[in-house]
């Protein structure tokens, strides 16, 4: 199944289309997500989807929705102040500053 992305306020990019198998993750909204960037699933808000898998043009979809061939996917993700408000949000903030530290203190021991 092949879906085109598109960003916000432009045309969408029929150039490179993100190819979803139902091998790998499925044919889902959340295995576009996975294919573009693991992270997007923890921002994501909804997805405005246009082509035959949607009644209107555009439709917003959550994660669970099943994407049809050639179907076009704008994925919303949740503003600063939505991401502040998740359950999970300074557990993610201290594991992404842990990371970055330990990235800093291995490159000082390599010079």
């Amino acid at each position: 199944v092949r879906i085109y992305t598109k960003p916000r306020g432009q045309p969408p990019d029929f150039s490179e289309p993100v190819v979803l198998t139902k091998g790998r993750y499925g044919c889902t909204v959340e295995s576009a997500c996975k294919q573009v960037h693991r992270s997007l699933i923890d921002d994501f808000k909804f997805a405005y989807v246009w082509g035959t898998s949607t009644k209107h043009d555009p439709q917003s979809c959550g994660l669970s929705h099943v994407l049809h061939d050639e179907d076009v996917i704008q994925i919303v993700k949740k503003t600063n102040q939505q991401q502040k408000a998740d359950k999970n949000y300074q557990q993610r903030v201290q594991q992404h500053w842990d990371v970055t530290r330990e990235r800093r203190r291995k490159n000082r021991l390599k010079t």
